[in-house]
């Protein structure tokens, strides 16, 4: 069984939706899921509480960790917690692991791009052993079942 490890920022429901897309695609391929969301001390809660504490333990579970940003500016207080983890991650232990990031708005049918934040997170995946995957591709007509796809293909063992 593959795991997948889910981390999202948000102040929104929209980015919480997509992230949930994600996780529930994963779940259809039949793999494992851990979602952690990423916010800055005293910030409200988005749709569920129990989404639980970003660990070092977590990404040593998971196979693929997917990150959704909600900001385009890399230089915000939720990032920083999962920067640092990555930081003083060794290696050699993420060796084989892989990372998908997506933005506020999810993909689209032909992905507009990357936004900063986005480039210095998959950077700190890197360089953590943890290798960023380039972005996936979904027919589907809508952001949901876009992510629903995006999470049932790095739900499976190979992309």
């Amino acid at each position: 069984m593959s795991h997948v490890l889910v981390i999202f920022q948000a102040d929104t429901e929209q980015t919480e939706q997509l992230a949930l897309a994600v996780g529930v695609g994963a779940v259809e391929s039949e793999a494992g899921i851990r979602l952690r969301r990423l916010r800055t001390p005293g910030a409200v809660e988005v749709g569920h509480k129990g989404y639980g504490t970003l660990r070092e333990a977590d990404l040593l579970w998971a196979d693929t960790v997917v990150v959704g940003l909600e900001g385009e500016r890399a230089g915000t207080e939720e990032l920083d917690g999962l920067l640092v983890i990555l930081k003083e991650l060794d290696p050699g232990q993420m060796k084989g692991k892989r990372a998908w990031t997506f933005g506020a708005k999810g993909i689209g049918k032909a992905d507009a791009g990357q936004t900063e934040a986005q480039r210095v997170v998959e950077e700190s995946l890197l360089a953590a052993g943890i290798t960023p995957l380039p972005s996936v591709v979904s027919d589907a007509s809508d952001a949901t079942e876009r992510m629903k796809d995006v999470g049932r293909q790095l739900g499976r063992e190979q992309i």
